[in-house]
């Protein structure tokens, strides 16, 4: 058995932590009945570092599986992914609000396999497979466990160079077509779908959380020494930052949508040596694909590719979305690339939010031990430790230039 993992034992019906609840899981798995194996052994560890997720708590479980088909008796030892929903995690009502956990089951149950049969001649595939979920007494989505199969997660703090960025963005492209097509064969996505990360029906729960984020953000950027007219942009926006981007991202059924992934960073991505795969669906979305596209290049590129690389990234994606629209017979007209670049322009403001919380937070790590409550804190405390986020050497490094950035494209316009 694996050292790291911990020994559970059986607890109630309610819960997930039993071998009974894993018989049809290992029987899918292995491709046999239930009474041609007999598990040995169970334990269970966390699958990710603390600050790898705030809205579920992630589990890797993994047995020992004595496998008598015939004459044959062998022990396997298995290991799978738990997914599952938790009020220890952070989050509250707001995974509740957003129906996170029903709206990854369906990306999972329905909506990927219709996009992985679209592109079955190509074989792509766009996350791991499921092999089992339950919604009620309890939730959980049971998946394979990629690390099984060589896929790893890159170094957060440095960043993606062009070369996987590239790859990314044409698995982005070959996800945004499906998911076109999906929307022309079998029309509207649910109402699920209707709200990602910034939605009008959750400022009342975000600007709370913004609101310091954004204080902090100006206070480093005047110690820092940053031109007036850059504050001046930003000063409005004290207190109403997170309605002001909602309003960016609220649908525009006449222009170009796709079902955004909503959270497509650096940590939701697994490589190995041949293919990548997205995880974690909870705050997908239809609409604009600019949301999917400015927010993997702004917190996953390392540090030049982020801006440097910047219009390469967009052809390259632009480049593989007509392919696989072409491709997927698409009915839909493919956007011309000066229409992607004007959708992108209106979207922009997305990389000031962006680089002021989730590509701060990632830069910080691991030094900074992500702390949701002094996060959002109004104390001392909090006001210290968001100076940190903000003052930390790669932050610095990577705001010098992004400020720049933003400025020159117009992107620090909100209206």
């Amino acid at each position: 058995m694996n050292n790291d993992c911990e020994i559970t034992s059986i607890t109630t019906t309610t819960d997930w932590r039993n071998v009974d609840y894993f018989q049809d899981v290992i029987s899918t798995d292995l491709q046999i009945a239930a009474h041609d194996f007999t598990i040995l052994n169970m334990s269970i560890a966390s699958a990710t570092e603390k600050t790898a997720g705030y809205m579920s708590l992630m589990h890797r479980v993994i047995f020992e599986v004595q496998v008598h088909v015939g004459s044959v008796e062998q022990v396997k030892q298995l290991s799978f992914i738990v997914k599952e929903k938790s009020d220890k995690t952070f989050g509250g009502e707001i995974v509740e609000t957003i129906k996170a956990f029903p709206k990854e089951i369906d990306v999972y149950s329905t909506i990927l396999p219709v996009f992985e049969e679209l592109w079955k001649e190509e074989n792509v595939k766009f996350g791991p497979r499921v092999l089992k979920v339950t919604s009620s007494p309890f939730t959980v989505i049971i998946m394979e466990d990629l690390k099984l199969f060589g896929y790893r997660m890159k170094e957060c703090s440095t960043g993606l160079d062009r070369e996987e960025c590239e790859r990314v963005l044409e698995k982005l492209a070959k996800f945004h077509a499906a998911s076109v097509v999906y929307y022309e064969q079998k029309g509207p996505y649910t109402e699920d779908f209707k709200d990602g990360m910034f939605s009008d029906s959750l400022i009342t729960e975000f600007e709370q959380y913004y609101a310091p984020l954004l204080d902090s953000y100006l206070e480093a950027l005047k110690e820092l020494r940053y031109p007036n007219h850059i504050i001046e942009a930003l000063e409005p926006l004290r207190g109403n930052i997170y309605s002001k981007t909602s309003k960016l991202f609220r649908l525009d059924t006449t222009k170009f949508n796709v079902l955004n992934h909503g959270d497509v960073w650096i940590n939701n991505i697994q490589f190995n040596d041949n293919d990548l795969l997205l995880l974690d669906y909870q705050i997908s979305f239809y609409g604009s694909p600019s949301f999917d596209l400015l927010y993997f290049i702004i917190n996953s590129a390392s540090l030049d590719v982020r801006t440097e690389q910047f219009d390469h990234l967009i052809a390259h994606y632009h480049r593989h979305l007509g392919y696989g629209m072409r491709k997927l017979n698409a009915k839909t007209q493919v956007p011309t690339r000066q229409e992607l670049d004007n959708d992108i322009q209106a979207h922009g403001f997305l990389v000031c939010v962006t680089s002021m919380e989730g590509l701060a937070m990632m830069l910080a790590m691991p030094e900074l031990e992500l702390d949701m409550n002094l996060l959002l804190s109004a104390e001392l405390e909090g006001v210290e430790f968001r100076k940190k986020l903000y003052t930390n050497v790669r932050f610095v490094k990577m705001i010098e230039k992004l400020i720049p950035f933003m400025w020159e494209r117009g992107f620090l316009v909100y209206d």
